[in-house]
């Protein structure tokens, strides 16, 4: 690259250079670009895309205009996915097409990736097909088992965990999942529009609203201290 740049562009006035996840680059390598960056040619422009900007060096931060980009919004991807459908004819629910927003976390390219993935599976795709193409487990286990806590049902609450282990599910995954269950419940307790920060099918997050509106904040915020706690110590123990 550095050999490269050296030379005229054949047309156009710039040559320009994108290295994405530049922080991926070797020290050495940053190093001997630095020198480039110092004192690029006129016609050359060198673009560094990253989403780990701390792994860049000072000293290349420092000879660059840095331009930070928001993640895009669920509506905004939604939008996007729903004109993709309309020109390639095939039939896009703007239900499911919100879920694959939420699930892309704000990155278009992730977003339509899931899209065509659920196309693969036929024409029409809809919550249901979103859902399974990107795997997502559902919510009724984690919903049952903290109804039992709730209820402060310490016999219900055993028996569902031994029903779960005996179908293979791994113990750890399920402390995981319930610390995001009720990360979610806590959105549902304190947030205006929850539905936008929680990735779940909207039947689910109806179902979940009225565990949120029967616990207490600090009752929640005690269940997320306890899984974490938990979630820890598992790794300690042999049972």
């Amino acid at each position: 690259l550095i050999e490269r740049v050296k030379y005229s562009p054949m047309k156009g006035k710039y040559k320009v250079y994108i290295i994405d996840e530049v922080h991926m680059l070797s020290p050495g390598a940053f190093n001997a670009l630095l020198k480039t960056l110092e004192e690029p040619p006129a016609h050359a422009i060198f673009i560094l895309a990253t989403t780990e900007i701390h792994k860049v060096p000072a000293t290349i931060l420092s000879r660059c205009q840095r331009f930070d980009f928001r993640r895009i919004g669920s509506e905004d991807i939604a939008g996007y996915l729903e004109k993709i459908a309309q020109n390639e004819g095939f039939s896009l629910d703007h239900s499911a097409a919100l879920l694959i927003g939420k699930l892309a976390d704000g990155g278009m390219r992730d977003a339509i990736s899931l899209l065509d993935l659920c196309v693969s599976h036929g024409s029409e795709v809809t919550v249901e097909v979103v859902a399974q193409a990107a795997g997502l487990a559902g919510s009724a286990h984690l919903l049952a088992l903290s109804r039992a806590f709730a209820e402060k049902d310490t016999a219900r609450a055993l028996e569902l965990i031994g029903e779960y282990h005996e179908k293979s599910m791994d113990m750890e995954r399920l402390c995981s999942d319930m610390v995001a269950f009720y990360r979610d419940l806590m959105l549902l307790k304190t947030v205006r529009d929850p539905e936008k920060l929680i990735v779940a099918l909207p039947e689910e997050v109806a179902e979940m609203k009225p565990l949120a509106q029967s616990l207490s904040l600090s009752q929640i915020l005690y269940c997320l201290s306890v899984l974490q706690e938990t979630q820890n110590r598992m790794g300690r123990t042999s049972n």
